[in-house]
């Protein structure tokens, strides 16, 4: 399966919303395959993937959803591989790529540096998760 780095970290924060019907579909379908399908093969993007094919925002493969969209998201994806410290093509099996993520955005700091502007981060169960754990820490 080829998914864009940043939809790797909205996978592990999805819980049914989304741009439309078949966009949530597409969403719980890769999620459901990087769950159950541990050797799946993974090949990771800085492009569009099976997910923006299904995106009313995406047009002749660029996100069209603001003025700035696609420089944000091509941004966004460079952040995560950066992070990962992979490269675009390299290819994982599904649950290496979700034990890499886990170790080098596992922390709420880490994962704001990335999604830290992102539209759904008040919707991302990842990201409030991460959050909630980082505010008991800071309180002990």
């Amino acid at each position: 399966m080829k998914i864009r780095a940043h939809h790797l970290l909205c996978v592990l924060g999805f819980h049914g919303l989304g741009y439309n019907k078949e966009f949530v579909k597409k969403m719980c379908d890769v999620q459901r395959r990087l769950k159950t399908k541990p050797a799946l093969p993974i090949e990771v993007l800085n492009s569009c993937d099976e997910i923006c094919a299904v995106c009313p925002h995406q047009k002749n493969n660029r996100c069209k959803k603001g003025e700035y969209s696609y420089k944000r998201v091509k941004e966004t994806d460079q952040k995560v591989l950066s992070a990962l410290e992979i490269k675009n093509g390299d290819v994982f099996s599904g649950s290496e790529i979700l034990r890499l993520i886990r170790k080098k955005i596992g922390s709420f700091p880490e994962l704001v540096k990335i999604c830290g502007m992102c539209g759904w981060r008040e919707t991302c169960t990842y990201y409030i998760l991460l959050r909630k754990k980082w505010h008991k820490t800071r309180r002990a």
